[in-house]
């Protein structure tokens, strides 16, 4: 499983605060049992069904993991959800398949991490860590399955996001970009943050090398 890295972590002694939710309940205590079992963390629940919302912020955690199976809609809308209603929690999908359009659902909603159920024990509690840490984590192969079906990776981009990338292409600052398109500073850093993942660069100039690739 690759971990990449976007904000430095901040140190912290206390216990990291977890909430489950899955529609499969056998899957949903599988996890709290899983995660309750390793030092660090402290499982709030374990939630099932549709007062899973309601639970959780009452539990008020430091990360929220939802499961992800065949029947997704009901899970992404609980997430979509939770960020509305979390603002300071992290959130952790685990599916069992990794699918284009939940690598796009990710990085459109600024979820901290995906994780694959087939994911040894260890690595599920190494990198809940690291977004309790305010890291992202993404599994091996998310972008090759992002980008799978199409041959420009700018194509992957939302409208929202072309328009950052061609202010950050054109030498403009996160806050004149801000201030351009009247979203706050945090939004830019967010968008420039899923442009970065969705092509595959670290920094403004690589991804300015895309842009100006295709303009050519």
């Amino acid at each position: 499983m690759a971990v990449n890295a976007i904000v430095v972590p901040e140190s912290s002694h206390e216990p990291v605060r977890v909430a489950i939710a899955d529609g499969r309940r056998l899957i949903a205590e599988a996890l709290a049992s899983l995660i309750s079992g390793r030092e660090g963390f402290v499982v709030t629940g374990a939630s099932v069904g549709r007062s899973a919302l309601a639970a959780i912020v009452e539990q008020q955690p430091d990360v929220v993991v939802v499961g992800v199976g065949a029947d997704s809609q009901e899970s992404l809308d609980l997430v979509r959800a939770l960020r509305t209603r979390l603002t300071k929690a992290a959130i952790v999908i685990v599916a069992d398949v990794l699918e284009p359009e939940l690598v796009s659902f990710v990085l459109d909603q600024g979820i901290s991490g995906l994780l694959l159920t087939d994911a040894p024990a260890r690595e599920v509690a190494a990198c809940l860590d690291q977004v309790a840490r305010g890291r992202a984590v993404l599994p091996s192969g998310w972008h090759g399955a992002l980008v799978a079906d199409r041959n420009d990776p700018l194509d992957s981009l939302s409208e929202r996001q072309m328009q950052v990338l061609l202010l950050l292409a054109d030498g403009y600052s996160y806050e004149e970009i801000g201030a351009r398109l009247f979203i706050t500073l945090n939004t830019v850093k967010f968008h420039v943050r899923s442009i970065f993942l969705r092509l595959g660069v670290r920094n403004r100039m690589a991804a300015a090398r895309l842009l100006a690739n295709r303009r050519s």
